[in-house]
C-alpha cells in the first residue's frame, strides 16, 4: 500500500519460563506493578509490597524508639498505616497545610513478598512553587534503635538525589525500610502563601542477579530493567534502545502533527509489553505523526495477554517500519486505523499474537491490516513473514495489500479460518 492510501481514507509466563530456561531460548523479563494515588510503586514480575507509617512531627535531632529484638518498629496508637495500592488512594506526601519551621516523618517499608531478589530505584517527582521553601532527608533504617540527625537538603534535589540513591538488594522474605523526613525551612517568608508542592514517587524494582537458571548462571538477568512509568519515559527509553518494559498501560498524548511529536525506536530494542501502549485518537488525522510507534532498528516485542498496541478510535497505525529495520512480534494485541503494521523498509516477522483494525472506508475496507509501500515490495526492499498470529477479516495467505492474491505466510505453515458470532472472520496462521 502506498502512502496516496492513507490519504483516501485513514502467565502464561508461569512456570513455562522453567523451560524456556532449559532450552535457552529468551523470554521477557518478570514485570508487576501497585499503584496509589499520586504515587507509582512499580516492580518486576515479583510481589512487591509497599506501605507507609505516618510517625509524626521531627525535629533538629530525629529519633525512633520502640524497636523490639528482632528489629520490627512498634508505633505510637494513632500511627497510620497506608498501605500503597489503587484501593488505598492518598499520597505518601499529603500535607494540606505547611508552617515555617514544621517538619513531618514517613516510615516507608518495600516487602519482597515474591520469590526472586530485587534491585529498588526510587523516583520522586516535584513541582509547584512551594518546593523553594521546603527540605528533605532519608534515614536508612537498620535492627536496633534508629536515632540520628539529619541534613535538611533542598526539596527541589530530591528528584536527583533519589535517583543516585544505592539502595541494598532485597532478597525474597525480606524488606527494606527507610524514613523520609521533610518540613519547611523557618526563614520561609510571605512570598510562599497561597503556593502549592506536588509530589509523586516511584519505587521501581527490577530482578537481581541472585537466583541461578537452568545452567548454573546467576547473571542471566543482569540486564534487567526497571519498566517505564510514563509516556515521556518510554519515549526516551525506546530512542535510546535495549530492553524496555511496559507493566503498566501507558497513555501517549502526541497528537501534535510533527516530527517530534513522534515515539521512535531508534536503537536496537526489545520492547517488553505486559500492558499496552495507548496513543491518542484521531491520529489517522495526521500527515506526519500517524502512527503509535515508528521502528527505525531492529525490534523485538514480547508481549503477554494484556500486552500490545491499541490506537483507539480513528487511530493511526500501531506500528511503522522503516530504515531497514527487522520488527519481529511474538505476542500481544494490537489495534490500527486501517492498518495494524505497516512496512516501508525492512522486514516484520509475526510468530504470535492478534491484529485487528478500524476499517478503511470502502473500497478498501480491511484489506491492509498488514501493509508494505508497493514500490519497497516490489524491489523486495519491504517484506512481511507470518509464521503465527491471528487477524480479523484479513487472511494473510490471501489478501489485496499488495494486490490480489498477496502471500505473506511463510512455507511449512498454512490458515485456518473461524468464523465468530458477530460476524466477523479469524484468520490463524499455524504450521502445516
Amino acid at each position: 500500500m502506498t502512502n496516496t492510501k492513507k490519504s483516501l481514507i485513514f502467565s502464561a509466563l508461569s512456570l513455562l519460563l522453567c523451560c524456556a530456561l532449559l532450552i535457552g531460548t529468551t523470554f521477557a523479563w518478570f514485570t508487576d506493578s501497585v499503584t496509589n494515588t499520586g504515587n507509582t510503586i512499580q516492580a518486576g514480575n515479583l510481589a512487591i509490597n509497599a506501605y507507609a507509617y505516618d510517625i509524626g512531627e521531627g525535629g533538629e535531632s530525629f529519633t525512633i524508639t520502640g524497636v523490639n529484638n528482632s528489629g520490627e518498629f512498634t508505633f505510637e496508637a494513632d500511627a497510620q498505616a497506608q498501605d500503597l495500592k489503587e484501593e488505598n488512594c492518598s499520597p505518601i506526601i499529603n500535607d494540606e497545610l505547611w508552617e515555617p519551621g514544621k517538619s513531618s516523618a514517613k516510615l516507608l517499608k518495600v516487602e519482597n513478598a515474591g520469590t526472586l531478589a530485587v534491585k529498588i530505584r526510587l523516583k520522586f517527582e516535584t513541582s509547584g512553587d512551594l518546593t523553594d521553601a521546603l527540605w528533605f532527608d532519608f534515614i536508612q533504617v537498620k535492627s536496633g534503635e534508629v536515632t540520628g540527625s539529619f541534613t535538611k537538603r533542598p526539596m527541589n534535589t530530591l528528584s536527583t538525589f533519589a535517583e543516585n540513591l544505592e539502595l541494598p538488594i532485597i532478597a525474597k522474605g525480606d524488606k527494606l525500610e527507610f524514613i523520609l523526613v521533610y518540613g519547611m525551612y523557618e526563614e520561609a517568608g510571605n512570598e510562599y502563601k497561597e503556593t502549592d508542592f506536588t509530589a509523586n514517587v516511584s519505587i521501581l524494582a527490577a530482578q537481581y542477579t541472585y537466583e541461578k537458571d537452568g545452567f548454573g548462571d546467576n547473571e542471566y538477568d543482569k540486564d534487567a530493567t526497571y519498566p517505564v512509568a510514563s509516556a515521556a519515559e518510554m519515549k526516551e527509553a525506546l530512542a535510546n534502545g535495549g530492553i524496555v518494559s511496559v507493566n503498566k498501560d501507558i497513555k501517549t498524548d502526541n497528537i501534535v502533527d510533527n516530527v517530534a511529536a513522534r515515539i521512535t525506536i531508534s536503537k536496537p530494542t526489545t520492547l517488553n509489553l505486559d500492558a499496552k501502549i495507548i496513543s491518542p485518537d484521531d491520529m489517522s488525522n495526521n500527515v506526519i505523526n500517524f502512527c503509535a510507534l515508528i521502528v527505525d532498528a531492529d525490534t523485538t516485542i514480547n508481549a503477554g495477554k494484556n500486552g500490545g498496541i491499541d490506537t483507539g478510535v480513528n487511530g493511526g497505525y500501531a506500528l511503522n517500519v522503516r530504515e531497514g529495520a527487522n520488527l519481529t512480534i511474538t505476542g500481544g494485541s494490537y489495534y490500527g486505523g486501517g492498518t495494524a503494521v505497516q512496512v516501508q523498509e525492512g522486514t516484520l516477522t509475526i510468530t504470535g499474537g492478534h491484529f485487528a483494525v478500524e476499517a478503511f472506508g470502502e473500497p478498501y475496507g480491511y484489506n491492509f491490516l498488514l501493509n508494505c509501500i508497493d514500490s519497497a515490495y516490489k524491489n523486495g526492499s519491504a517484506k512481511i513473514i507470518v509464521k503465527g498470529g491471528t487477524f480479523v477479516n484479513f487472511n494473510p495467505a490471501n489478501n489485496q495489500a499488495e494486490g490480489a492474491g498477496t502471500n505473506f505466510v511463510a512455507e511449512g505453515y498454512k490458515v485456518i479460518s473461524e468464523a465468530q458470532p458477530d460476524g466477523d472472520v479469524w484468520y490463524t496462521v499455524v504450521p502445516e
